[in-house]
């Protein structure tokens, strides 16, 4: 009986989870705040206005239209900067920045960093973490060693994934270096985050660099035809048989790495029985904020939101 009351009890607070509805957004270095993705106890939508050339700015906060945010406009929200809770900000006034080739809409805060300023025309602008209204529990996702011993064991499993996954975008155009060259070398990791524990979710950036290799073509890039990168990013869990690869995706680039997308991670959620990630992927000329929904075999988006592009 004890235990039948028990789990009614687990699941009253996982429903009494869901039914809090807030918003997240990301916390710029200059104190700007972009809201990007509301839950509104049942799933994620993302209400606030995509960047523009020439967007249409509230003059204050109560003409912020209610269809950009679940509810009322908070003036208050909570941050998690550098994976653990900081002071709350207060939102002053809407506000335009910089992204890209386009603005973006924001509020201004009263938030001061600890950290250098960056140049105005930074791109990507530096985000300092994440705010969110009403609060949230954010836990922090993990930057491992691409040496730790936790990954040992790891190697195989990137290859036949990054080859498997090169074999398909060169089904897309004429790859210039032949498939048995390329799959001599070893994908080099570049970066490597991971949350959970049963199982371990990791999400990794890899590369292999064809730099003389193209005795059989050119790659399509007017600056640079004999040198190319395979820029491969993934997702892999781990549990008590090892790892096991969820997705995997290539694309060829310059070797300067123009048209890599790289994630900044900004922390994990549990709501109810479910997982996600918040993060922002970002190259040299667009930048977006996603939140994605971690399964057992499969990762799912549930919210893309454009934070500006070229």
């Amino acid at each position: 009986m004890r235990a039948v009351i028990g789990l009614l009890l687990l699941a009253a607070a996982f429903a009494a989870a869901d039914s809090r509805g807030f918003t997240i957004g990301v916390l710029r270095r200059d104190g700007v705040v972009v809201p990007f993705a509301t839950y509104d106890g049942k799933g994620w939508s993302g209400r606030w206005p995509a960047p523009a050339r020439e967007p249409e700015i509230p003059i204050n906060l109560r003409s912020v239209p209610s269809k950009w945010f679940d509810g009322p406009l908070a003036e208050n929200w909570s941050t998690w900067i550098d994976g653990r809770v900081g002071s709350a900000v207060h939102v002053l006034r809407p506000d335009v920045i910089d992204t890209h080739c386009l603005r973006q809409i924001g509020l201004r805060t009263d938030y001061r960093t600890g950290q250098p300023p960056a140049p105005p025309d930074a791109q990507p602008y530096p985000k300092d973490g994440l705010v969110v209204a009403p609060p949230q529990a954010i836990e922090p996702i993990e930057t491992i060693d691409v040496h730790a011993a936790q990954l040992n064991g790891f190697a195989p499993v990137l290859r036949e994934a990054f080859d498997k996954a090169e074999r398909m975008t060169a089904g897309s155009f004429n790859h210039p270096v032949p498939q048995k060259v390329r799959e001599q070398m070893e994908p080099e990791l570049e970066a490597v985050y991971a949350f959970g524990q049963a199982p371990r979710i990791y999400y990794v950036e890899s590369h292999r660099t064809y730099d003389g290799l193209t005795a059989e073509g050119r790659f399509p890039f007017d600056d640079s035809p004999r040198c190319g990168t395979a820029f491969g990013t993934g997702w892999f869990s781990r549990d008590d048989k090892g790892f096991h690869s969820l997705d995997m995706s290539v694309r060829i680039v310059r070797c300067d790495k123009y048209g890599a997308t790289y994630m900044l991670p900004f922390g994990a959620m549990h709501l109810g029985s479910k997982t996600y990630w918040i993060a922002q992927f970002s190259g040299w000329d667009h930048e977006r904020y996603v939140v994605l929904e971690i399964k057992s075999k499969t990762v799912d988006v549930a919210v893309n939101t454009w934070g500006g592009v070229c």
